[in-house]
């Protein structure tokens, strides 16, 4: 599979995943933990990104 295919359907998916858990109650127990683990995830992917510019920018 190519890179690009794979990045799609990675997208697709996290997208179907992020409307599931906006019909959840905003006071949910299962919600408050998508959102954590969210954060957490968006702030790896920071890190890596970061990581990245810096090999680039050397």
């Amino acid at each position: 599979m190519k890179l690009t295919g794979l990045a799609i359907s990675m997208g697709l998916g996290v997208a179907a995943g992020a409307v599931a858990v906006m019909m959840l109650p905003k006071q949910s127990a299962a919600r408050k933990l998508v959102n954590k683990a969210a954060c957490k995830v968006e702030d790896a992917a920071w890190k890596v990104s970061d990581k990245m510019h810096q090999a680039i920018d050397m």
